[in-house]
């Protein structure tokens, strides 16, 4: 249970934390109909939202390097073993070229 607050928590600040620098970027390419900054916010609220085949295949690019940077390391500070995070994670994937990458990253973790 502290485990999950904790993580909803983290997620909590870490959006936050997206959502200021989004603002603060667009407030300077320029706010409005027509602005970049305008659509850069549209753009990312398609990404939150999830709402768009262009939107899915970004998110699984996120999970792509996040596994990438997994997979370089040889588990953690405590010595805990990362194939279960790499495991869980793969399921995640909701494009094919997103689940290919996966499955190749995995198995060269097994290598």
């Amino acid at each position: 249970m502290i485990l999950d607050m904790t993580r909803y928590v983290q997620r909590a600040i870490v959006h936050q934390r997206e959502r200021t620098a989004l603002y603060n970027m667009c407030s300077i390419l320029g706010e409005g109909e027509g602005s970049r900054g305008n659509e850069i916010t549209e753009l990312w609220m398609e990404y939150e939202a999830n709402s768009s085949p262009e939107a899915k295949f970004v998110r699984d690019l996120d999970k792509v390097e996040m596994l990438l940077q997994a997979l370089n390391c040889n588990g953690d500070e405590e010595g805990r073993d990362l194939d279960e995070f790499l495991r869980s994670a793969a399921g995640e994937f909701q494009t094919e070229i997103g689940k290919a990458w996966a499955t190749e990253i995995a198995s060269s973790r097994e290598n």
